[in-house]
Protein backbone atom coordinates (compact mmCIF):
# COMPACT_ATOMS: atom_id res chain seq x y z
CA UNK A 1 0.00 0.00 0.00
CA UNK A 2 0.90 3.41 -1.04
CA UNK A 3 1.95 5.61 2.00
CA UNK A 4 1.14 8.70 -0.39
CA UNK A 5 -2.29 7.79 -1.83
CA UNK A 6 -3.42 5.06 0.32
CA UNK A 7 -4.04 2.38 -3.06
CA UNK A 8 -2.91 -0.96 -3.62
CA UNK A 9 -2.93 -2.58 -6.97
CA UNK A 10 -4.64 -5.78 -7.98
CA UNK A 11 -5.32 -7.70 -10.85
CA UNK A 12 -9.15 -7.80 -11.61
CA UNK A 13 -11.56 -9.28 -14.24
CA UNK A 14 -14.95 -9.19 -14.88
CA UNK A 15 -17.29 -12.47 -15.24
CA UNK A 16 -16.72 -15.73 -13.19
CA UNK A 17 -15.60 -17.73 -16.22
CA UNK A 18 -12.11 -19.48 -14.52
CA UNK A 19 -11.81 -21.02 -17.81
CA UNK A 20 -9.98 -18.26 -19.66
CA UNK A 21 -7.19 -16.91 -18.35
CA UNK A 22 -6.44 -14.16 -20.33
CA UNK A 23 -8.21 -10.37 -20.09
CA UNK A 24 -7.05 -9.43 -16.06
CA UNK A 25 -6.21 -5.68 -15.76
CA UNK A 26 -3.45 -3.79 -13.02
CA UNK A 27 -5.88 -1.74 -11.15
CA UNK A 28 -4.89 0.98 -8.49
CA UNK A 29 -7.66 1.04 -6.05
CA UNK A 30 -8.21 1.80 -2.39
CA UNK A 31 -9.78 -0.70 0.33
CA UNK A 32 -12.97 0.77 -0.47
CA UNK A 33 -13.14 -0.01 -3.99
CA UNK A 34 -11.06 -2.89 -3.14
CA UNK A 35 -14.27 -4.43 -0.94
CA UNK A 36 -16.76 -3.77 -3.91
CA UNK A 37 -14.62 -5.87 -6.07
CA UNK A 38 -14.39 -8.96 -4.10
CA UNK A 39 -18.11 -8.30 -3.98
CA UNK A 40 -18.65 -8.15 -7.17
CA UNK A 41 -19.04 -10.85 -9.76
CA UNK A 42 -15.71 -10.89 -10.83
CA UNK A 43 -11.88 -12.88 -10.35
CA UNK A 44 -9.25 -11.10 -8.81
CA UNK A 45 -5.41 -11.77 -7.82
CA UNK A 46 -2.89 -10.31 -5.60
CA UNK A 47 -0.47 -10.77 -8.62
CA UNK A 48 -0.10 -8.39 -11.79
CA UNK A 49 0.33 -10.80 -14.96
CA UNK A 50 1.70 -9.85 -17.86
CA UNK A 51 -0.45 -9.08 -21.18
CA UNK A 52 -2.92 -9.52 -18.22
CA UNK A 53 -2.54 -13.71 -19.00
CA UNK A 54 -3.52 -15.36 -15.50
CA UNK A 55 -0.75 -18.11 -14.98
CA UNK A 56 2.82 -18.69 -13.13
CA UNK A 57 4.97 -18.07 -16.42
CA UNK A 58 3.09 -14.70 -16.95
CA UNK A 59 2.67 -13.46 -12.87
CA UNK A 60 4.75 -10.63 -12.55
CA UNK A 61 6.94 -9.49 -8.52
CA UNK A 62 5.22 -7.08 -7.03
CA UNK A 63 2.33 -7.84 -5.49
CA UNK A 64 1.23 -5.43 -2.88
CA UNK A 65 -1.60 -7.93 -1.17
CA UNK A 66 -1.28 -10.79 1.24
CA UNK A 67 -4.57 -12.94 0.22
CA UNK A 68 -5.40 -15.73 2.87
CA UNK A 69 -8.31 -18.12 2.45
CA UNK A 70 -9.69 -19.98 5.04
CA UNK A 71 -12.23 -23.10 4.58
CA UNK A 72 -12.45 -24.58 7.53
CA UNK A 73 -10.27 -24.44 11.24
CA UNK A 74 -11.00 -21.04 12.34
CA UNK A 75 -13.98 -18.96 12.96
CA UNK A 76 -15.16 -15.45 11.68
CA UNK A 77 -14.61 -14.40 15.22
CA UNK A 78 -11.34 -15.75 15.64
CA UNK A 79 -10.13 -14.43 12.56
CA UNK A 80 -10.87 -11.17 13.37
CA UNK A 81 -8.87 -11.22 16.59
CA UNK A 82 -6.09 -13.26 15.23
CA UNK A 83 -5.30 -10.40 12.51
CA UNK A 84 -6.49 -7.11 14.81
CA UNK A 85 -3.22 -5.88 14.58
CA UNK A 86 -3.61 -5.41 10.93
CA UNK A 87 -5.25 -2.90 8.08
CA UNK A 88 -6.79 -4.71 6.26
CA UNK A 89 -10.15 -6.78 5.52
CA UNK A 90 -12.16 -10.35 5.95
CA UNK A 91 -14.57 -10.57 3.60
CA UNK A 92 -16.70 -14.63 3.38
CA UNK A 93 -16.73 -16.38 0.09
CA UNK A 94 -20.11 -18.19 -1.63
CA UNK A 95 -19.66 -21.31 0.64
CA UNK A 96 -19.98 -19.28 3.81
CA UNK A 97 -21.95 -21.30 6.04
CA UNK A 98 -23.09 -23.35 3.40
CA UNK A 99 -22.57 -27.36 3.20
CA UNK A 100 -19.50 -28.23 1.80
CA UNK A 101 -18.09 -31.86 2.21
CA UNK A 102 -20.47 -32.91 4.83
CA UNK A 103 -19.07 -29.40 6.61
CA UNK A 104 -20.63 -26.35 7.58
CA UNK A 105 -18.41 -23.75 8.84
CA UNK A 106 -17.56 -20.06 8.34
CA UNK A 107 -15.46 -19.30 5.14
CA UNK A 108 -13.86 -16.37 4.17
CA UNK A 109 -10.88 -15.03 2.94
CA UNK A 110 -8.48 -12.52 4.60
CA UNK A 111 -6.77 -9.62 2.64
CA UNK A 112 -3.95 -7.57 3.80
CA UNK A 113 -1.83 -4.83 1.97
CA UNK A 114 1.46 -5.40 2.24
CA UNK A 115 4.35 -3.14 3.94
CA UNK A 116 6.17 -3.22 0.90
CA UNK A 117 5.62 -5.06 -2.18
CA UNK A 118 6.32 -8.47 -2.72
CA UNK A 119 9.70 -8.87 -5.47
CA UNK A 120 9.59 -12.23 -5.42
CA UNK A 121 9.80 -15.19 -8.57
CA UNK A 122 7.02 -17.60 -8.11
CA UNK A 123 9.37 -20.48 -6.58
CA UNK A 124 10.24 -17.30 -3.79
CA UNK A 125 7.02 -16.21 -3.58
CA UNK A 126 5.00 -19.67 -2.95
CA UNK A 127 7.68 -20.22 -0.53
CA UNK A 128 6.82 -17.50 1.69
CA UNK A 129 3.21 -17.86 1.61
CA UNK A 130 3.98 -21.32 2.41
CA UNK A 131 5.32 -19.72 5.78
CA UNK A 132 2.34 -17.69 5.88
CA UNK A 133 -0.47 -20.21 5.92
CA UNK A 134 1.48 -22.38 8.36
CA UNK A 135 1.77 -19.39 10.88
CA UNK A 136 -1.89 -18.96 9.92
CA UNK A 137 -3.60 -22.16 9.85
CA UNK A 138 -4.97 -20.87 6.12
CA UNK A 139 -5.67 -22.95 2.83
CA UNK A 140 -2.42 -24.05 1.72
CA UNK A 141 -3.19 -24.31 -1.63
CA UNK A 142 -3.01 -20.06 -1.86
CA UNK A 143 0.77 -20.13 -2.05
CA UNK A 144 0.36 -20.32 -5.99
CA UNK A 145 1.86 -16.70 -7.20
CA UNK A 146 -1.40 -17.21 -10.11
CA UNK A 147 -3.86 -17.43 -7.67
CA UNK A 148 -7.39 -16.47 -8.63
CA UNK A 149 -10.13 -15.69 -6.34
CA UNK A 150 -14.04 -15.28 -7.29
CA UNK A 151 -15.78 -12.19 -5.89
CA UNK A 152 -19.36 -12.93 -4.47
CA UNK A 153 -21.95 -10.42 -4.34
CA UNK A 154 -23.35 -11.19 -0.94
CA UNK A 155 -19.94 -11.40 0.24
CA UNK A 156 -19.95 -9.88 4.09
CA UNK A 157 -16.50 -7.53 4.14
CA UNK A 158 -15.41 -6.67 7.61
CA UNK A 159 -12.72 -4.04 7.59
CA UNK A 160 -9.91 -4.49 9.80
CA UNK A 161 -9.24 -1.90 12.34
CA UNK A 162 -5.62 -2.17 13.14
CA UNK A 163 -2.33 -0.14 12.27
CA UNK A 164 -0.13 -2.16 10.39
CA UNK A 165 0.78 -3.41 6.96
CA UNK A 166 1.79 -7.30 6.44
CA UNK A 167 5.51 -7.43 6.63
CA UNK A 168 6.20 -10.63 4.59
CA UNK A 169 9.95 -10.44 5.13
CA UNK A 170 10.34 -12.45 7.99
CA UNK A 171 8.42 -15.38 6.52
CA UNK A 172 10.66 -15.57 3.37
CA UNK A 173 13.50 -15.28 5.57
CA UNK A 174 11.95 -18.58 7.51
CA UNK A 175 11.60 -19.88 4.16
CA UNK A 176 15.44 -19.24 3.31
CA UNK A 177 16.23 -21.02 6.09
CA UNK A 178 14.52 -23.92 5.86
CA UNK A 179 15.74 -24.14 2.40
CA UNK A 180 19.78 -23.61 3.12
CA UNK A 181 19.21 -26.64 5.93
CA UNK A 182 17.22 -29.00 3.66
CA UNK A 183 20.06 -28.52 1.08
CA UNK A 184 22.43 -29.13 3.96
CA UNK A 185 21.03 -31.90 5.15
CA UNK A 186 20.46 -33.24 1.44
CA UNK A 187 24.24 -32.60 1.28
CA UNK A 188 25.61 -34.33 4.05
CA UNK A 189 23.21 -37.61 3.42
CA UNK A 190 24.78 -37.85 -0.04
CA UNK A 191 28.30 -37.04 1.04
CA UNK A 192 27.28 -40.45 3.88
CA UNK A 193 25.78 -42.53 1.71
CA UNK A 194 28.60 -41.83 -0.86
CA UNK A 195 30.99 -42.72 1.98
CA UNK A 196 28.75 -45.91 2.96
CA UNK A 197 28.53 -47.04 -0.84
CA UNK A 198 32.48 -46.59 -0.80
CA UNK A 199 33.34 -48.11 2.21
CA UNK A 200 30.99 -50.92 1.35
CA UNK A 201 33.07 -51.39 -1.85
CA UNK A 202 36.35 -51.51 -0.29
CA UNK A 203 35.32 -54.13 2.72
CA UNK A 204 33.87 -56.21 -0.47
CA UNK A 205 37.36 -56.06 -2.66
CA UNK A 206 39.69 -56.53 0.82
CA UNK A 207 37.78 -59.59 1.18
CA UNK A 208 38.33 -60.78 -2.13
CA UNK A 209 41.60 -59.79 -2.25
CA UNK A 210 41.89 -61.77 0.90
CA UNK A 211 39.89 -64.74 -0.57
CA UNK A 212 42.25 -65.36 -3.39
CA UNK A 213 45.78 -64.53 -1.90
CA UNK A 214 45.81 -65.43 1.81
CA UNK A 215 47.26 -68.32 1.02
CA UNK A 216 50.65 -70.05 3.18
CA UNK A 217 53.63 -69.31 1.60
CA UNK A 218 51.76 -65.79 1.05
CA UNK A 219 50.40 -64.56 4.13
CA UNK A 220 52.73 -61.76 4.90
CA UNK A 221 53.23 -60.57 1.70
CA UNK A 222 49.01 -60.36 1.13
CA UNK A 223 48.71 -58.38 4.28
CA UNK A 224 51.33 -56.48 3.65
CA UNK A 225 49.96 -54.89 1.00
CA UNK A 226 46.06 -54.62 2.05
CA UNK A 227 47.82 -52.63 5.17
CA UNK A 228 49.17 -50.51 2.51
CA UNK A 229 46.38 -49.95 0.44
CA UNK A 230 44.08 -49.17 3.72
CA UNK A 231 46.74 -46.64 4.88
CA UNK A 232 46.16 -45.16 0.71
CA UNK A 233 42.30 -44.96 1.53
CA UNK A 234 42.96 -43.05 4.24
CA UNK A 235 41.12 -45.63 6.82
CA UNK A 236 41.41 -45.23 10.43
CA UNK A 237 42.64 -48.09 12.67
CA UNK A 238 44.96 -49.89 9.82
CA UNK A 239 46.36 -52.10 12.69
CA UNK A 240 42.75 -52.74 13.69
CA UNK A 241 41.29 -53.92 10.56
CA UNK A 242 44.21 -56.22 9.72
CA UNK A 243 44.30 -57.99 12.89
CA UNK A 244 40.78 -58.59 12.21
CA UNK A 245 41.21 -60.00 8.53
CA UNK A 246 43.92 -62.15 10.15
CA UNK A 247 42.13 -63.61 12.68
CA UNK A 248 38.69 -64.16 10.48
CA UNK A 249 41.20 -65.75 7.33
CA UNK A 250 40.83 -68.86 8.67
CA UNK A 251 44.71 -69.32 8.77
CA UNK A 252 45.97 -66.77 11.00
CA UNK A 253 49.70 -65.38 11.27
CA UNK A 254 51.05 -65.03 14.83
CA UNK A 255 50.12 -61.64 16.53
CA UNK A 256 54.36 -60.89 16.50
CA UNK A 257 54.33 -61.14 12.46
CA UNK A 258 51.05 -58.95 12.16
CA UNK A 259 52.62 -56.46 14.22
CA UNK A 260 55.96 -56.68 12.47
CA UNK A 261 53.91 -55.93 9.04
CA UNK A 262 51.74 -52.82 10.46
CA UNK A 263 55.38 -51.06 11.77
CA UNK A 264 56.89 -51.99 8.09
CA UNK A 265 53.78 -50.07 6.35
CA UNK A 266 53.96 -47.24 8.94
CA UNK A 267 57.71 -46.69 8.75
CA UNK A 268 57.47 -46.67 4.73
CA UNK A 269 54.87 -44.47 4.85
CA UNK A 270 56.70 -41.99 6.93
CA UNK A 271 59.58 -41.97 4.48
CA UNK A 272 57.36 -41.62 1.49
CA UNK A 273 56.02 -38.56 3.47
CA UNK A 274 59.35 -37.17 4.47
CA UNK A 275 61.05 -37.64 0.67
CA UNK A 276 58.02 -35.76 -0.29
CA UNK A 277 58.27 -32.69 1.63
CA UNK A 278 62.13 -32.35 1.31
CA UNK A 279 61.35 -32.26 -2.42
CA UNK A 280 58.63 -29.78 -2.11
Amino acid sequence: MSKHDGKVSISYKQGLNAQEPSGFKLCSVTLDQLAEMVRSAGQYAATAFNNGYRDARHALPGAELIILDYDNGITLAEAKTLFSQYMGMIATTRNHQKEKHGVICDRFRVILPARKPVMLDGAAFSAMMKEVIAHYGADRACSDISRMYFGHPDSEVVFLDGWKLFDWQPFYNSAQDKERQRTHQKRTFTQRSSGDRKAAQLDKAIQTFMQNNFVIGARNDTLYKVAHWLHDEQIDDVAGRIAALNSQSGCPLPDDEVNRIIKGVQTTKKQTTMKRTETA
